[in-house]
């Protein structure tokens, strides 16, 4: 049996929005991370960032899905927050250097910025050649719109910062 990369994503995302679920049952009343409205901040992360990072000879992008959780069940959720799912990828299918630690997520609407930090992952089986991150608490912005998702790197031996981006990433409605 044969599973094309469109059906395994969409199972990853819907593995991970029941594990989402079960762990967001105490929901917190405030979303993750600052929201801010800044062009020269916007203008700066775009001007920094590039699409692949070249790190000690391999290449690294980004991975990412957003959505808003919809979904019924458990308490009835008042709110629904941005989900933001983020694997830092070594596209040599290579394990990712244990140098390099995300710092940050920032998730840019039009000139207003979502700022949060990301923890470790919920999936079980990640291949050594991704990293997984995660937030699980993010704004209440509109799904079915586009918006431009940068992390930020650093080098835990040398300090460097490096920013990379995922360009016009739709959120997406979980329901």
């Amino acid at each position: 049996m044969k599973i094309n990369a469109g059906t395994l994503s969409l199972l990853n995302l819907t593995i991970l929005v029941l594990l989402l679920v079960q762990l967001v049952s105490c929901e917190k009343d405030k979303f993750s991370g600052d929201v801010v409205s800044d062009p020269q901040l916007v203008s700066e992360l775009r001007s920094r960032s590039v699409d692949t990072l070249s790190f000690k000879s391999y290449k690294y992008i980004i991975e990412t899905e957003l959505c808003r959780d919809f979904f019924p069940g458990g308490p009835i959720n008042k709110k629904s927050p941005l989900i933001a799912s983020i694997y830092l990828v070594n596209i040599d299918s290579l394990p990712v250097s244990k140098e390099l630690e995300i710092k940050k997520l920032y998730v840019i609407k039009n000139q207003q910025i979502w700022i949060a930090s990301l923890s470790d992952g919920v999936q079980q089986y990640v291949p050594v050649f991704k990293l997984e991150k995660l937030n699980n608490n993010g704004p209440e912005w509109d799904t079915g719109i586009f918006v431009d998702i940068i992390i930020e790197i650093q080098s835990i031996v040398t300090t460097e910062r490096f920013f990379l981006i995922s360009r016009n990433r739709c959120i997406e409605r979980v329901e």
